[in-house]
């Protein structure tokens, strides 16, 4: 167990902000690897690595929740924070193995385009994340989250209508009917965390 001398309110912040640095620099590898094929394998391996260091940042979060009488705001709040973010990592790795697993030879202009805007969001909910404590500037991120969400379902919608075209292999169809319906899901999910960091920012204002 990790020994911290930060007082354990204060320690929330930075349970947090450990959080979003990795998943950052998981979007941010997983962008790196879908433009360069040949390296998806070692590049998913490090997003593995940043997923194990996310889980235990999570779990630190909730032993910290279960040991302080006083937190800095409610405790559904947190919880229902860190599970957004950790499931916003989760589906990063998650894109990465369905390439790797499905052999997709091919990303289609689309789906880059939505692992830039995931890679946006991110940033974005960093950037929120640390105005949490201070509660000033955090809405206008979480604006800016939606509007790249609005974005990737548009990318997706049109991606996925010229699937189903008729010049697409069946089987090649089901694969990035699901990898796409993955990266949009991602994008989503951001946005929950988007719609969390607001109503914290509302009740605690």
């Amino acid at each position: 167990m990790r020994l911290s001398l930060v007082p354990r309110e204060r320690r929330f912040y930075q349970l947090f902000d450990e959080q979003m640095t990795s998943i950052v620099a998981a979007a941010q590898l997983l962008r790196d690897g879908l433009h360069d094929l040949p390296s998806l394998a070692e590049t998913q391996q490090r997003i593995k690595d940043l997923e194990h260091v996310g889980d235990e940042v999570t779990h630190e979060l909730v032993r910290t929740l279960n040991r302080t009488f006083v937190t800095p705001f409610d405790r559904e709040d947190i919880y229902a924070l860190s599970s957004g973010l950790d499931d916003v990592l989760d589906y990063i790795e998650e894109i990465g193995d369905t390439v790797t697993l499905y052999k997709i030879e091919r990303i289609p202009p689309a789906a880059l385009e939505m692992i830039e805007l995931i890679s946006s969001a991110v940033l974005e909910l960093q950037k929120g994340v640390s105005k949490l404590e201070g509660l000033k500037g955090v809405e206008e991120h979480g604006i800016e989250v939606h509007r790249l969400e609005n974005l990737g379902d548009t990318a997706s919608r049109h991606a996925i209508g010229e699937l189903f075209s008729g010049q697409t292999d069946a089987l090649e169809v089901i694969k990035l009917k699901e990898f796409l319906t993955l990266l949009e899901d991602a994008l989503d999910r951001c946005e929950d965390v988007a719609n969390i960091l607001e109503a914290i920012t509302i009740k605690n204002a």
